[in-house]
């Protein structure tokens, strides 16, 4: 929820629920800066909110500060729900206020879901997206993740190749807007590395954080690819899930 100091590299993190995180989650914005912390790159996550989603409750958006650790640099703009439509009407005045060097972001599942948006209008979005956020910082190093297998798409074919075509439309829409590609769908399974079908657990979050590790490390030279195999994690303690009585 600040600026970075002077001498740290900032990086704003973009997202809806799966960067968000919700109650007991690790998130893999835990996973990215650890990583890059043992790696001596000093980096500042930026951001207007530090916290998960509750999940315990049936609000939708109240906060929960109950991380797996919560010792690492929280700050992010991930909010649970949010989609390319609304957050390319925001970027611009937040890319001002927070002044990232480099953002990451991981959206779209909700604009093909919950608003039913088609591959060629999801590309037009992304074209606006990239365009505002560039808009005061036209040197804004913006790296987009590809669109993460849920169980719906392993249960509906269509849905599957709606996803399949989205994110060729990323590929295409980043090589116009000198964008770079996070492949954060290669090594994610819905069955293995989510809690519920949509949402990463702690191996699925591990993977989404080497995605973005890999690709700063290849492209930008900053710190090193994520280290393979990965470890296996704990699942998801259930207990940090079930709703309030």
């Amino acid at each position: 929820m600040k600026k970075a100091p002077e001498g740290d590299i900032p990086i704003m993190i973009v997202g809806d629920s799966i960067s968000h995180g919700s109650s007991g989650d690790w998130t893999w914005r835990y996973f990215f800066w650890k990583h890059l912390r043992n790696h001596d790159v000093s980096i500042d996550l930026v951001g207007p909110k530090a916290t998960l989603d509750n999940i315990r409750t049936a609000e939708v958006g109240d906060d929960d500060e109950t991380y797996a650790d919560a010792e690492f640099d929280r700050d992010h703009d991930a909010q649970w729900g949010r989609p390319y439509v609304q957050e390319k009407e925001e970027i611009e005045a937040k890319v001002a206020e927070y002044e990232p060097a480099y953002l990451l972001v991981l959206l779209g599942i909700n604009d093909l879901f919950w608003y039913g948006v088609e591959p060629p209008a999801f590309a037009e979005n992304l074209r606006e997206f990239l365009t505002r956020a560039r808009r005061p910082a036209p040197d804004l190093r913006i790296a987009v993740g590809t669109v993460l297998e849920t169980r719906k798409a392993l249960d509906e074919p269509e849905f599957a190749a709606k996803v399949a075509a989205t994110n060729e439309q990323i590929r295409l829409v980043c090589a116009e807007h000198a964008a770079v590609v996070a492949e954060t769908a290669r090594e994610f399974r819905a069955a293995e590395h989510t809690w519920d079908g949509t949402h990463p657990n702690p191996n699925g979050e591990v993977r989404i954080a080497a995605a973005f590790a890999d690709l700063l490390a290849d492209t930008y030279g900053l710190g090193a690819r994520y280290p393979r195999p990965y470890p296996v994690l704990d699942g998801v303690d259930p207990r940090a899930k079930q709703p309030l009585d």
